[in-house]
């Protein structure tokens, strides 16, 4: 035998030497040493199936590779360099490898599996090398093959790596810029204590069981650093008295919600929710003038004759009329002008919501996969927000409405779908619009990704059409479409601004990166185009009609200011934070203002003299319909309005730290405006707005809310602006002062509320305080004693933490009481 390869070897060498032509050198061997030695098949992995199967097999070294000297090709020549530095590197192709006389320390695998030191000597390894490689002529295209994909594999594997670093130093780079233009009421970025932070960047806040994006106000919020501050005040010395009255305040909170109707048992005729006509029709009327020329639910005329028919008889109506009927009525609520205060969103819309939700989601849910169940879905997350009842969740359900849209085909154009008559196309366009806007509105209120694109659909945008000209009788029938002002208008320009909305609502809430600067400059450009247009357009097509009707109401230009606005105001803000320290901002910081003012107050900015002067009237009318869905409403009417309270506050505050010298290194002197006269003209405007927005609060409160601490907080903020103006050093105190005041007067507005609702225990307790012959005042915010009576208070409230704590982002928002007052 070794007679045998010693001639074979020979012959070799000399084909290699002599004339004739070179013979094909013999491909590498693959199989492991083990499965080559007992002449099996292998499947190269490590260990492989027939070594693990083995017996003689006690761990994956069993199962050894041998790196092979006579493979060609790049690949085996680099890995015997990098194995074995001490052989002779060959010089061509051609030339004959020589003989391993040194054992190899490391071999190599196909693919990516890891290499293990394999026991045996280079001597063994290659004796068994050649006598396999007499067997291997019959493989070896299979196995060039295999090196193939090895050095392809290898090379997809370095441009992975590549990448990976790339976007690795790129997130890196991102996280030390955003560091460095912190806000003081911010947390720096440590490097070397929160090392993997720096590669995964939070955009948002993250608060108990909730994550915020950055279009929740709650990321405004964080920019009080002065009144955070008071934390260290609260959790050190706590003599302040605050607490304690937290307490008696979050007391009459509870007695409150006690009163208030809770979910119900199901009702088997739902008729018997609804109330005498005369109170239906104040209702109902509420509803069409306001919500209905916004958010395009329902053909009116068909609803008005269902509506006349359920009162001949009663029994004739079906189910689901009933319930949007219910619904109508709920939102309703928010604009009853009729005798008496009983009817209150809190109250009487509550079980007609409750009803509504279980008959949405009973059983036989199947069947109510249909036109009817999606007008009801929308109506139903409008009257949460707008009654606030549950409505901080509505981006929840927003899913399933949107999902529930598309299982019927909404997002598909009717012109693609079955032939159907002109007034259900046109219906299904008008829903699939209120569905896209609730879906936009809720995502930036609850600070989450919209969870749509626009190339998810391809329905297109109403006709410009009234109701009246739409006829459901005849199919054949093709309405009139007029360039005039109809009840489709505002949904038809709120249509337009759509795409651009959506994309500045993707851009702020992105989990992964921010949006340059120069994007947030081409979108709000976009937006602005798009709103001053189609403002244009609503004014010039109501001028050219005398009929009141045919114009935008108050209602209308004020909701479309509303929802074009905060986008603005959310984009813009963490750029006008930084223009604080750099002008390249100042824009931002421009935008945002002037969009908080046009959020508290819509009536400065109005195109038209003539509506200027009507919405002025209106706004001092006490039956203006969209003062009183902010009295009442939650949602997006109470968000924007807070997001816009910190704004103009942020912005009273940065101009007075500009009037300190050497506050502001990079201000130059042209900015600043100690002695203006129109600054101060300014800042009174400003003033103006902010007061507007503590009465609202206070409003707020006496109409039902119970939710304190945003009112306190902003008592505070305004509070340090005064004291700033003032000149005062030390701003800690004033803030404090005004958070006691803030929290006597909310009590006592929650005592009465209470009383308003057959409260017996607040009387009780109203009346010992009254027996005491001690001021209230100095009883809560003085020294206190050791008696019983404060120490169960303290264990009673234990679970509810520290009371007014600011370093919690939301501790003075979310009330630990199960409610939908949020």
């Amino acid at each position: 035998m070794h007679h045998i390869y010693g001639m074979m070897h020979g012959n070799e060498i000399q084909s290699y030497t002599g004339d004739a032509p070179p013979r094909k050198r013999r491909r590498p061997a693959l199989a492991c040493d083990q499965c080559r030695r007992r002449k099996i098949r292998c499947d190269q992995k490590v260990p492989c199936d027939q070594c693990h199967r083995s017996k003689k097999s006690l761990s994956i070294h069993a199962c050894t590779y041998t790196h092979a000297q006579t493979s060609a090709g790049p690949s085996s020549s680099s890995s015997a360099r990098c194995c074995d530095s001490s052989q002779p590197q060959r010089p061509s192709a051609l030339q004959a490898p020589p003989a391993p006389t040194v054992p190899i320390p490391q071999i190599s695998r196909p693919g990516n599996f890891p290499s293990y030191p394999s026991p045996f000597t280079a001597n063994e390894s290659d004796q068994s090398t050649h006598a396999d490689d007499q067997r291997s002529d019959v493989t070896g295209s299979i196995r060039n093959v295999a090196q193939d994909l090895q050095s392809a594999a290898t090379i997809q594997a370095l441009v992975d790596r590549v990448r990976l670093l790339e976007k690795k130093l790129a997130q890196s780079t991102s996280t030390s810029s955003v560091a460095a233009s912190s806000s003081p009421g911010g947390r720096r970025l440590d490097a070397l204590e929160d090392r993997e932070a720096l590669h995964t960047p939070v955009r948002g806040t993250f608060s108990k069981t909730r994550f915020f994006g950055q279009s929740h106000w709650m990321n405004c919020a964080k920019e009080f650093n002065m009144v955070y501050n008071l934390r260290h005040r609260l959790e050190v010395e706590d003599n302040s008295g605050i607490s304690r009255m937290m307490d008696r305040c979050k007391t009459l909170a509870r007695a409150i919600k006690v009163r208030r109707p809770t979910r119900q048992p199901a009702i088997s005729d739902l008729t018997d929710l609804v109330p005498p006509r005369e109170t239906a029709d104040q209702l109902v009327s509420g509803y069409l003038l306001t919500f209905e020329t916004v958010y395009r639910i329902l053909h009116v005329p068909t609803f008005q004759q269902e509506y006349a028919q359920l009162w001949n008889p009663p029994q004739s109506a079906s189910p689901a009329f009933v319930v949007r009927l219910l619904l109508v009525m709920a939102l309703g609520t928010c604009f009853y002008k009729g005798p008496g205060s009983s009817i209150t969103p809190r109250i009487t819309a509550a079980p007609w919501i409750y009803a509504a939700q279980s008959w949405l989601g009973g059983p036989s849910e199947k069947s109510r996969v249909n036109i009817a169940a999606v007008q009801i879905h929308c109506l139903l997350l409008l009257a949460r927000q707008s009654c606030a009842i549950d409505g901080d969740l509505v981006w929840i359900s927003a899913g399933s409405l949107l999902r529930a849209a598309m299982y019927v085909g909404l997002h598909r154009d009717p012109q693609y779908l079955p032939k159907m008559p002109v007034f259900q196309a046109e219906l299904r366009r008008r829903l699939w619009a209120t569905v896209l806007e609730l879906l936009l509105q809720s995502s930036m209120d609850a600070g989450g990704a919209p969870l749509v694109s626009l190339q998810d659909y391809d329905c297109e945008s109403p006709s410009n059409i009234d109701d009246h000209d739409m006829n459901p009788d005849d199919p054949e029938a093709v309405p009139h479409v007029t360039n005039g002002f109809t009840h489709t208008s505002v949904q038809i320009a709120l249509v337009k601004s759509f795409p651009i909305r959506l994309q500045m609502a993707k851009a702020m809430n992105d989990i992964r990166s921010e949006p340059s600067y120069d994007e947030v400059l081409r979108l709000s450009s976009k937006l602005t185009a798009i709103q001053r247009d189609s403002s244009l357009h609503l004014f010039n097509a109501a001028h050219h009609s005398q009929d009141r009707a045919s114009q935008p109401s108050a209602f209308q230009t004020q909701s479309v200011s509303l929802l074009t606005n905060r986008f603005l105001l959310a984009l813009h803000h963490p750029f006008a934070v930084k223009a604080k320290t750099n002008l390249k901002y100042y824009f931002s910081r421009k935008i945002c203002l002037d969009a908080a003012l046009q959020i508290l107050s819509p009536n400065k900015g109005n195109h038209s003299q003539d509506n200027n002067e009507n919405a002025a009237a209106s706004t001092n009318s006490d039956d203006d319909d969209f003062d009183r869905l902010k009295l009442h409403a939650g949602g997006f009417i109470r968000s924007s309005a807070i997001y816009a309270q910190f704004t103009i506050s942020l912005e009273l505050i940065y101009q007075l730290q500009e009037d300190m010298p050497g506050y502001f290194l990079s201000t130059p002197a042209s900015l600043s405006t100690t002695s203006s006269s129109a600054t101060q003209t300014w800042r009174r405007e400003l003033h103006t707005a902010t007061d507007n927005y503590m009465r609202l609060a206070m409003a707020r409160i006496r109409a039902g809310e119970t939710n304190v601490k945003g009112y306190i907080f902003s008592a505070c903020v305004l509070a340090q602006i005064k004291a700033m103006e003032a000149g005062v050093a030390e701003v800690e105190g004033p803030i404090m002062e005004a958070a006691k005041e803030a929290l006597d007067q909310c009590y006592l507005w929650l005592k009465e509320r209470a009383k308003l609702l057959g409260e017996r225990e607040v009387e009780v307790s109203s009346e010992e305080d009254e027996g005491t012959g001690l001021d209230t005042h100095n009883t809560i915010y003085g020294e206190r004693g050791d008696s019983a009576e404060s120490e169960t208070q303290r264990i009673e409230f234990a679970d509810w933490g520290s009371q007014f704590l600011f370093d919690i982002p939301d501790s003075w928002l979310f009330s630990a009481i199960p409610s939908g007052d949020l």
